[in-house]
């Protein structure tokens, strides 16, 4: 019955369609065909960023992987910067006191997206990687700014002047009939007050902002060229597992990825809920990698290898992966695993939670605090649907998402001694000292150092860490002694007895001899030697994900991974 009413909101949000708006119509695409219905992210957050969704006049507290849809903005205070990541991983980076609007984020018939973003404020840099026919195009001050192709850029607005620099690709621009191609190392200005309004000269000169832009793009491609498991084209989010965790082959599961998080780590235990209408509560994870994991495939835990993730197909979103339970005083939350099979309530770290009215504040949770409710092995509960809160007087679903902020504290700080500010260099979300961002190898050229976020794998299996970043298992650790249930001779059926431990296998990070690759709905596990890394890297294609399939724990599942079926977006 649950499968069924996922699968029945799941071909609801499929059909919306929405006319878009006569004015401002990025292409000839026809209105009625057109679905809006993608979800973007907020993909990198530094000091205080607010999000506010689509009609609402009340800004939230942005957080690190939350889901952004058409109609929603972002904007950044004094020495605060965000990333948003789309689904093929073009990039809008928005520097302090600066915001963003994603006025139109569709998707055609044929798969290709239409983004049409408007620059209210402040500075930002894009990175479009389009595919097939995809359509970019950016407002600010009255000037339309149409990409064409892969193409990186920077505007900075001040008051209604605008200013464009174009590091790579096209941009073509037009304002009041008057268009303007802007290439490679140009700069158009920009100021609609002025009688000669578009101005284009050569050079730029980057700053710290530009730098720690292309060092964000390095830092991607690195981590897709060292990853153990590939695809053939970019997905947001997947960069992130390189770089906080390890791919392997898991007995008697298959293969997936596990991250380094410390001992006794679980998922779904370092986030927030945010309610989103039409989806429900939605997980927002506080881990950097937090993206894909919970929101497509499945998590599996085993005694002797801890929790690891199994991605599925990738071609359908959810907004979140669990099953729910509620109890006397407590409401909670489980992975839903392979299979769609649940753990026990009391099992240890399979079940977390809270106080029913948690859950409708959006409150920040983090492992071992006071915000969840302890359980015992004799604590009452049973399954549940998932919940819901009431909507308004007005009959209009609420929206939770996240902690209110007051915009006053986001207004411009003409005090700041930076007008770009540039973080410190990071390493896939995680800070670090730019003279450690990578280390060369005597052969195999730049790689990506994997940050630790704690001493094991999965939360159990205990790991070390080389001189140069690389992490592994522990060569001492054999695996967690575990019990099955044996025939025990006449008599005594139930007797159980001793068996081997088991231990999943790593591969090693980078083109060497192991590398496995998607194959659609699970990471193959065929394994390839070569003589080089690109002699031995199996790449094929998977689809891309689509539209916003909340089908959590439903679809057919075989061979240990989710596999559900392809929404109208994803690319043949």
């Amino acid at each position: 019955m649950k499968s069924a009413r996922w699968l029945l909101l799941a071909l609801l949000v499929l059909a919306v369609v929405v006319p878009r708006s006569l004015a401002g119509g990025t292409g000839p695409t026809d209105a009625m065909s057109l679905l809006h219905v993608r979800i973007v992210r907020l993909s990198f957050v530094q000091g205080e960023v607010a999000v506010r969704q689509s009609g609402a006049a009340a800004w939230s507290a942005g957080a690190v992987n939350t889901p952004l849809q058409e109609g929603f903005s972002v904007a950044t205070a004094a020495n605060s910067v965000a990333e948003i990541e789309f689904e093929g991983g073009s990039t809008a980076r928005l520097g302090q006191d600066s915001q963003i609007d994603l006025k139109e984020l569709a998707l055609t018939q044929q798969g290709d997206r239409i983004n049409e973003l408007t620059l209210s404020k402040g500075y930002a840099t894009f990175h479009f990687t389009p595919e097939h026919h995809d359509q970019n195009v950016i407002d600010a001050s009255g000037l339309k700014m149409t990409i064409h192709g892969q193409a990186e850029f920077r505007t900075n607005l001040d008051n209604d002047a605008l200013r464009l620099e174009v590091f790579k690709g096209q941009v073509e621009t037009l304002s009041d009939g008057k268009t303007e191609v802007v290439g490679d190392n140009r700069v158009l200005t920009y100021d609609p007050n002025a009688v000669a309004a578009l101005n284009v000269t050569q050079g730029i000169q980057p700053d710290g902002w530009d730098k720690w832009a292309q060092a964000r793009d390095t830092q991607a491609v690195l981590a897709r060229n060292d990853s153990s498991a590939v695809l053939s084209h970019s997905l947001y989010g997947w960069s992130d597992l390189d770089t906080y965790g390890a791919w392997g082959s898991f007995p008697g599961y298959g293969d997936g990825w596990a991250p380094y998080e410390p001992a006794g780590w679980s998922p779904y235990s370092a986030g927030q809920w945010d309610y989103y209408p039409g989806w429900g509560f939605t997980w927002v994870s506080a881990e950097p990698w937090g993206w894909l994991p919970y929101h497509n495939g499945a998590w599996n835990y085993d005694a002797s290898m801890g929790w690891f993730w199994m991605p599925g197909s990738l071609d359908s979103w959810s907004p979140a992966l669990v099953n729910w339970y509620q109890g006397p005083g407590w409401v909670g939350w489980a992975p839903v695993g392979s299979g769609g099979g649940a753990c026990r309530i009391t099992a240890a770290g399979c079940l977390q939670a809270v106080a029913p009215g948690t859950l409708a504040r959006g409150v920040p949770l983090r492992p071992g605090g006071t915000a969840f409710v302890h359980l015992t092995p004799t604590s009452a509960g049973a399954q549940i649907d998932p919940p819901h809160l009431r909507s308004t007087a007005s009959g209009r679903p609420v929206a939770v998402l996240g902690p209110p902020i007051d915009l006053r504290r986001l207004a411009p700080n003409q005090a700041s001694p930076s007008p770009h500010l540039a973080p410190s260099s990071v390493v896939m979300g995680r800070e670090v000292s730019p003279t450690t961002f990578l280390h060369h190898g005597f052969l195999s050229g730049p790689r990506v150092i994997h940050a630790p976020l704690g001493r094991t794998l999965g939360g159990t299996v205990p790991t070390v860490m080389s001189r140069n970043g690389d992490i592994s298992i522990n060569p001492s650790y054999r695996g967690a002694p575990r019990t099955v249930a044996g025939s025990g001779g006449p008599g005594n059926p139930s007797m159980r007895r001793d068996a081997p431990a088991r231990r999943p296998i790593m591969l090693a990070h980078g083109g060497g001899a192991a590398r496995a690759s998607m194959s659609g709905a699970a990471v193959d596990s065929r394994v390839s030697a070569g003589p080089s890394p690109a002699a031995s890297r199996d790449v094929m294609s998977s689809a891309p994900l689509a539209s916003p399939n909340a089908a959590s724990g439903s679809g057919a599942r075989t061979g240990g991974a989710a596999r559900v079926s392809a929404g109208p977006g994803a690319r043949r």
